[in-house]
């Protein structure tokens, strides 16, 4: 059976693209009622689903999170079904990336709820943010990884998105180490003309792109990797 020949394995798939749009929707609505226009380059993710940045649109962010992580929790179901047959690894990479997913719908859960967590528990949100975005990250690149090692037809593919994914990780944890004491990046750095390219926020942003793409790409590899007719292991 192939991975989105029957409509079984279609709706498996349905789930990434279901997450996609509802991401994309929450983001879109959140950045529109965000007070003054919201700085793509120069405001971090964070700053569309907090409550005291954002109190008109921070619920359209944080509830689309929620769900797009809720989402995701299938579709990963089935990935980890079709990649494990032929990456012998993937039982940690998917481990990591299901840690993501909750911690992930945690971070729109606390910025749903509570209008500063961190004022509670010292560090929480950031420390939230990094779990997520960390077992989102080497999941993803751990299977990718495998995956290109596995087969070399998919090299030239997986290079375009692993290549990226590594630098924009390197760039983001030395930014986030070499800034801790600027506290965070927001668009008063535009006016003092800092490059983008050394704005926190544009290479976080950088990095969503890159694993949600990153995710769609395991799908297309599980496809090719699954081709004979088998059990129906999405149904």
């Amino acid at each position: 059976m192939n991975f989105l020949g029957i409509t079984g394995n279609k709706r498996a798939f349905g789930w990434y693209l279901a997450s996609l749009l509802v991401m994309c929707f929450g983001t879109v609505m959140a950045a529109r009622y965000y007070p003054g226009g919201f700085d793509w380059v120069y405001a971090v993710i964070s700053a569309l689903a907090s409550q005291k940045h954002n109190p008109a649109g921070s619920f359209w962010f944080a509830g689309a999170l929620i769900i797009a992580m809720a989402l995701l929790w299938p579709y990963v179901t089935a990935l980890q079904t079709r990649l494990s047959s032929f990456i012998p690894a993937a039982g940690f990479a998917i481990g990591a990336l299901r840690t993501g997913l909750v911690c992930g719908a945690l971070l729109g859960a606390e910025k749903l709820l509570i209008r500063d967590l961190s004022s509670w528990v010292y560090k929480a949100h950031e420390i939230l943010a990094l779990l997520t975005f960390f077992g989102l990250y080497v999941g993803i690149l751990g299977l990718l990884v495998q995956a290109m090692l596995r087969q070399r037809i998919y090299s030239v593919h997986v290079i375009l998105i692993v290549g990226p994914l590594i630098a924009i990780g390197i760039t983001e944890f030395w930014l986030y180490i070499d800034q801790r004491d600027l506290g965070w990046v927001d668009t008063s750095w535009r006016e003092l003309g800092v490059p983008f390219w050394l704005s926190f926020a544009f290479w976080q942003w950088l990095a969503i792109v890159f694993l949600w793409l990153g995710l769609g790409l395991l799908a297309l590899i599980s496809i090719k990797e699954n081709k004979p007719q088998d059990s129906n292991t999405f149904s």
